[in-house]
Protein backbone atom coordinates (compact mmCIF):
# COMPACT_ATOMS: atom_id res chain seq x y z
CA UNK A 1 0.00 0.00 0.00
CA UNK A 2 1.40 3.47 -0.88
CA UNK A 3 0.54 6.85 1.95
CA UNK A 4 -0.44 9.85 0.45
CA UNK A 5 -1.76 12.86 1.43
CA UNK A 6 -5.48 13.87 1.19
CA UNK A 7 -9.05 15.78 2.32
CA UNK A 8 -12.12 14.95 1.98
CA UNK A 9 -13.32 18.32 2.49
CA UNK A 10 -11.55 21.92 1.51
CA UNK A 11 -10.50 23.94 4.06
CA UNK A 12 -7.47 24.90 6.13
CA UNK A 13 -4.33 22.84 6.68
CA UNK A 14 -6.26 20.71 9.72
CA UNK A 15 -8.16 19.07 7.07
CA UNK A 16 -5.44 16.80 5.60
CA UNK A 17 -4.05 13.44 6.59
CA UNK A 18 -2.11 10.37 5.67
CA UNK A 19 -3.85 7.53 4.56
CA UNK A 20 -3.06 4.21 2.93
CA UNK A 21 -4.22 4.07 -1.09
CA UNK A 22 -3.75 1.39 -3.38
CA UNK A 23 -0.17 0.83 -4.89
CA UNK A 24 -0.72 2.89 -8.47
CA UNK A 25 0.31 0.89 -11.72
CA UNK A 26 1.65 2.93 -14.58
CA UNK A 27 -0.36 3.08 -18.01
CA UNK A 28 1.21 3.17 -21.33
CA UNK A 29 3.81 6.03 -21.78
CA UNK A 30 3.59 6.68 -18.05
CA UNK A 31 6.03 5.69 -15.24
CA UNK A 32 5.83 4.95 -11.24
CA UNK A 33 8.00 7.23 -9.05
CA UNK A 34 9.10 6.40 -5.75
CA UNK A 35 8.56 9.91 -4.21
CA UNK A 36 11.42 11.38 -2.55
CA UNK A 37 10.63 14.83 -2.24
CA UNK A 38 7.57 16.67 -2.64
CA UNK A 39 6.73 20.62 -2.96
CA UNK A 40 4.56 23.00 -1.47
CA UNK A 41 3.29 25.86 -3.62
CA UNK A 42 0.58 28.32 -3.20
CA UNK A 43 -1.50 26.43 -5.97
CA UNK A 44 -1.79 23.36 -3.35
CA UNK A 45 -3.13 25.63 -0.98
CA UNK A 46 -5.61 27.53 -2.81
CA UNK A 47 -7.18 24.04 -4.34
CA UNK A 48 -7.60 22.48 -1.07
CA UNK A 49 -8.93 25.47 0.63
CA UNK A 50 -11.70 25.67 -2.01
CA UNK A 51 -10.62 28.87 -3.69
CA UNK A 52 -10.03 27.10 -6.74
CA UNK A 53 -12.83 25.33 -8.29
CA UNK A 54 -12.78 21.64 -8.65
CA UNK A 55 -15.57 19.27 -9.22
CA UNK A 56 -13.37 15.86 -8.20
CA UNK A 57 -14.32 13.59 -6.03
CA UNK A 58 -13.64 13.50 -2.40
CA UNK A 59 -10.88 12.56 -0.99
CA UNK A 60 -8.12 14.20 -2.90
CA UNK A 61 -4.83 13.64 -2.82
CA UNK A 62 -2.44 16.85 -2.73
CA UNK A 63 0.90 17.88 -4.34
CA UNK A 64 2.46 18.01 -7.44
CA UNK A 65 6.39 18.99 -7.85
CA UNK A 66 7.69 16.00 -6.74
CA UNK A 67 11.65 14.23 -7.16
CA UNK A 68 12.05 10.95 -6.76
CA UNK A 69 13.36 6.96 -8.23
CA UNK A 70 11.97 5.64 -11.19
CA UNK A 71 10.50 1.88 -10.08
CA UNK A 72 7.73 0.90 -12.80
CA UNK A 73 7.36 1.90 -16.88
CA UNK A 74 4.32 1.69 -18.62
CA UNK A 75 4.83 0.50 -22.10
CA UNK A 76 6.43 2.91 -24.56
CA UNK A 77 6.95 5.05 -21.45
CA UNK A 78 9.92 7.49 -22.77
CA UNK A 79 11.18 11.08 -22.43
CA UNK A 80 10.70 14.25 -24.03
CA UNK A 81 13.81 13.48 -26.27
CA UNK A 82 12.50 10.32 -27.41
CA UNK A 83 14.84 8.08 -24.95
CA UNK A 84 13.25 5.31 -22.98
CA UNK A 85 12.84 5.82 -19.30
CA UNK A 86 14.39 3.02 -17.32
CA UNK A 87 13.81 1.84 -13.96
CA UNK A 88 16.41 3.15 -11.54
CA UNK A 89 16.52 6.86 -13.39
CA UNK A 90 16.62 9.72 -10.78
CA UNK A 91 13.63 12.11 -12.26
CA UNK A 92 11.82 15.54 -11.43
CA UNK A 93 8.68 16.74 -12.02
CA UNK A 94 5.30 17.40 -11.59
CA UNK A 95 2.30 14.85 -11.57
CA UNK A 96 -1.10 15.07 -9.56
CA UNK A 97 -1.16 13.89 -5.58
CA UNK A 98 2.35 14.21 -5.33
CA UNK A 99 2.55 14.45 -1.43
CA UNK A 100 2.93 10.49 -1.46
CA UNK A 101 5.42 7.32 -1.14
CA UNK A 102 4.66 7.38 -4.82
CA UNK A 103 3.37 8.33 -7.90
CA UNK A 104 2.10 8.22 -11.65
CA UNK A 105 3.85 10.59 -13.67
CA UNK A 106 3.48 10.76 -17.73
CA UNK A 107 7.11 10.07 -18.95
CA UNK A 108 7.05 12.95 -21.71
CA UNK A 109 6.35 15.54 -18.93
CA UNK A 110 9.48 14.32 -16.55
CA UNK A 111 13.04 15.42 -16.30
CA UNK A 112 16.26 13.60 -15.41
CA UNK A 113 17.37 14.86 -12.25
CA UNK A 114 20.75 16.22 -12.65
CA UNK A 115 23.56 14.80 -10.69
CA UNK A 116 24.79 17.03 -8.05
CA UNK A 117 21.41 18.65 -7.62
CA UNK A 118 19.86 17.58 -3.77
CA UNK A 119 17.32 15.89 -3.93
CA UNK A 120 14.79 18.20 -1.42
CA UNK A 121 15.72 21.35 -4.15
CA UNK A 122 14.33 19.25 -7.18
CA UNK A 123 11.23 17.82 -5.32
CA UNK A 124 10.41 21.98 -5.44
CA UNK A 125 11.84 23.03 -8.52
CA UNK A 126 8.86 22.68 -11.16
CA UNK A 127 5.88 25.23 -11.09
CA UNK A 128 8.04 28.13 -9.14
CA UNK A 129 11.07 27.27 -11.65
CA UNK A 130 9.45 26.92 -14.97
CA UNK A 131 7.28 30.28 -13.78
CA UNK A 132 10.19 31.86 -13.54
CA UNK A 133 11.57 30.60 -16.80
CA UNK A 134 8.20 31.61 -18.64
CA UNK A 135 8.22 35.14 -17.20
CA UNK A 136 11.84 35.38 -19.20
CA UNK A 137 10.28 34.09 -22.04
CA UNK A 138 6.70 36.20 -22.12
CA UNK A 139 9.04 39.20 -21.57
CA UNK A 140 12.78 38.87 -22.63
CA UNK A 141 15.19 41.28 -20.89
CA UNK A 142 18.85 42.33 -21.73
CA UNK A 143 21.71 44.61 -20.80
CA UNK A 144 19.82 47.43 -21.69
CA UNK A 145 16.59 46.58 -19.51
CA UNK A 146 15.68 47.76 -15.80
CA UNK A 147 13.26 45.11 -14.41
CA UNK A 148 10.89 45.62 -11.30
CA UNK A 149 10.45 42.03 -9.59
CA UNK A 150 7.40 42.38 -7.53
CA UNK A 151 7.98 39.59 -4.59
CA UNK A 152 11.42 39.38 -5.53
CA UNK A 153 11.87 37.23 -2.47
CA UNK A 154 9.46 34.55 -3.06
CA UNK A 155 10.18 31.29 -4.74
CA UNK A 156 9.46 32.27 -8.51
CA UNK A 157 10.27 36.02 -7.95
CA UNK A 158 14.01 34.48 -6.85
CA UNK A 159 14.46 32.58 -9.86
CA UNK A 160 13.36 35.19 -12.27
CA UNK A 161 15.40 37.78 -10.46
CA UNK A 162 18.42 35.77 -10.95
CA UNK A 163 17.51 34.92 -14.54
CA UNK A 164 17.04 38.16 -15.62
CA UNK A 165 20.53 39.50 -14.00
CA UNK A 166 21.91 36.44 -15.79
CA UNK A 167 20.80 38.20 -18.90
CA UNK A 168 22.46 41.57 -18.00
CA UNK A 169 19.32 43.35 -16.74
CA UNK A 170 19.37 45.43 -13.79
CA UNK A 171 16.96 43.88 -11.55
CA UNK A 172 15.04 46.05 -8.38
CA UNK A 173 13.10 43.69 -6.09
CA UNK A 174 10.22 44.18 -4.01
CA UNK A 175 9.75 42.40 -0.52
CA UNK A 176 9.34 43.10 2.46
CA UNK A 177 12.36 44.63 4.67
CA UNK A 178 13.37 41.34 6.45
CA UNK A 179 14.26 39.60 3.14
CA UNK A 180 16.06 42.74 1.41
CA UNK A 181 19.99 41.26 2.44
CA UNK A 182 18.87 37.83 0.97
CA UNK A 183 18.01 40.14 -1.99
CA UNK A 184 21.39 42.09 -2.15
CA UNK A 185 23.36 39.11 -1.63
CA UNK A 186 21.81 37.64 -5.34
CA UNK A 187 22.35 41.27 -6.73
CA UNK A 188 18.78 42.45 -6.52
CA UNK A 189 18.14 46.05 -5.57
CA UNK A 190 15.95 45.86 -2.88
CA UNK A 191 12.56 48.35 -2.16
CA UNK A 192 9.91 47.42 -0.16
CA UNK A 193 6.59 46.62 -1.58
CA UNK A 194 3.24 47.83 -0.56
CA UNK A 195 2.29 51.64 -1.08
CA UNK A 196 4.23 54.10 -2.67
CA UNK A 197 6.02 51.11 -4.29
CA UNK A 198 6.29 53.47 -7.28
CA UNK A 199 7.85 56.29 -5.82
CA UNK A 200 10.59 54.38 -4.05
CA UNK A 201 11.31 52.42 -7.16
CA UNK A 202 10.90 56.03 -9.23
CA UNK A 203 14.23 57.04 -6.87
CA UNK A 204 15.98 54.39 -8.20
CA UNK A 205 15.73 54.96 -12.25
CA UNK A 206 13.70 54.56 -15.13
CA UNK A 207 12.48 50.63 -15.47
CA UNK A 208 11.76 48.63 -18.99
CA UNK A 209 9.64 45.61 -17.45
CA UNK A 210 7.59 44.35 -14.70
CA UNK A 211 7.09 40.97 -13.42
CA UNK A 212 4.68 40.29 -10.80
CA UNK A 213 5.19 37.08 -8.77
CA UNK A 214 3.26 38.76 -5.68
CA UNK A 215 0.28 40.87 -6.44
CA UNK A 216 -1.22 44.08 -8.32
CA UNK A 217 1.39 46.54 -6.33
CA UNK A 218 4.03 46.27 -8.62
CA UNK A 219 1.85 46.39 -12.19
CA UNK A 220 0.18 49.51 -10.57
CA UNK A 221 4.10 50.80 -10.11
CA UNK A 222 4.72 50.45 -13.79
CA UNK A 223 1.93 51.65 -14.86
CA UNK A 224 2.33 55.12 -13.12
CA UNK A 225 6.02 55.00 -14.15
CA UNK A 226 5.28 54.77 -17.82
CA UNK A 227 6.19 51.24 -18.54
CA UNK A 228 4.19 49.50 -21.57
CA UNK A 229 2.11 47.01 -20.90
CA UNK A 230 3.45 45.19 -23.14
CA UNK A 231 6.61 44.47 -20.91
CA UNK A 232 4.79 43.34 -18.26
CA UNK A 233 4.00 39.57 -17.08
CA UNK A 234 1.21 38.51 -14.31
CA UNK A 235 1.17 35.39 -12.40
CA UNK A 236 -0.25 36.72 -9.07
CA UNK A 237 -2.80 39.61 -10.34
CA UNK A 238 -4.90 37.65 -12.47
CA UNK A 239 -8.06 40.02 -12.70
CA UNK A 240 -4.49 42.64 -14.17
CA UNK A 241 -4.61 40.24 -17.25
CA UNK A 242 -8.04 41.74 -18.76
CA UNK A 243 -7.76 44.90 -17.12
CA UNK A 244 -4.44 46.22 -18.05
CA UNK A 245 -4.02 43.78 -20.99
CA UNK A 246 -0.38 42.63 -19.18
CA UNK A 247 0.68 39.31 -20.56
CA UNK A 248 -0.12 36.08 -19.14
CA UNK A 249 3.41 33.65 -19.09
CA UNK A 250 3.95 31.68 -22.38
CA UNK A 251 3.41 27.90 -20.91
CA UNK A 252 5.64 27.05 -23.99
CA UNK A 253 8.70 27.17 -21.91
CA UNK A 254 7.09 24.59 -19.42
CA UNK A 255 9.26 21.47 -20.89
CA UNK A 256 11.18 19.49 -19.33
CA UNK A 257 14.21 20.50 -20.99
CA UNK A 258 14.08 24.02 -19.33
CA UNK A 259 13.63 22.18 -15.62
CA UNK A 260 16.99 20.11 -16.41
CA UNK A 261 18.43 23.15 -17.41
CA UNK A 262 17.63 25.54 -14.83
CA UNK A 263 18.77 22.34 -12.10
CA UNK A 264 21.85 22.04 -13.85
CA UNK A 265 22.30 25.97 -13.36
CA UNK A 266 21.51 25.29 -9.59
CA UNK A 267 23.42 22.31 -9.15
CA UNK A 268 26.48 24.35 -10.40
CA UNK A 269 25.70 27.29 -8.00
CA UNK A 270 25.14 29.93 -10.47
CA UNK A 271 21.35 30.07 -9.52
CA UNK A 272 20.26 30.37 -6.24
CA UNK A 273 17.28 28.14 -4.82
CA UNK A 274 17.09 27.75 -1.24
CA UNK A 275 15.01 25.37 0.68
CA UNK A 276 13.65 26.55 4.25
CA UNK A 277 12.74 24.14 5.69
CA UNK A 278 11.49 20.43 5.55
CA UNK A 279 8.72 17.73 6.85
CA UNK A 280 7.94 14.07 6.94
CA UNK A 281 5.25 13.31 5.51
CA UNK A 282 3.12 12.36 8.71
CA UNK A 283 3.80 16.62 9.38
CA UNK A 284 1.98 17.44 6.23
CA UNK A 285 -0.50 19.52 7.99
CA UNK A 286 2.77 21.68 10.18
CA UNK A 287 4.42 22.13 6.68
CA UNK A 288 1.07 23.62 5.22
CA UNK A 289 1.06 25.63 8.49
CA UNK A 290 4.43 27.02 6.91
CA UNK A 291 3.51 27.37 3.75
CA UNK A 292 0.87 29.66 4.87
CA UNK A 293 2.41 31.62 7.23
CA UNK A 294 5.24 34.17 7.02
CA UNK A 295 8.85 32.38 6.61
CA UNK A 296 11.99 33.31 5.40
CA UNK A 297 13.04 33.05 1.68
CA UNK A 298 12.90 29.60 0.00
CA UNK A 299 10.46 26.09 -0.40
CA UNK A 300 8.75 24.00 1.90
CA UNK A 301 9.50 20.57 1.20
CA UNK A 302 7.77 16.82 2.14
CA UNK A 303 9.97 14.16 2.60
CA UNK A 304 8.30 11.17 2.21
Amino acid sequence: MTRAAMYNEVGGPEVLFVTEVEDPSPGARKVLVAVEAAGLNPYDAKARGGFIPSDAPFPRRIGGDFAGTVIAVGEGAAYADGTPVSVGDAVMGRAAGAIADQVVANAAEIARRPEGLAVEVAGGLHVAGLTAVSCLATVPVDEDDVVLVGGASGAVGLVASQLAIARGARVIGSASVANHDFLRSLGVEPVEYGEGLAERVRHLGEITAVMDCHGRDALDAGIELGVSVDRMVAIAAYAALDELGVHNVERAARTPENLRALGEDIAAGTIVFPVVATYALDDVVEAFQALESSHEPGKIVILP
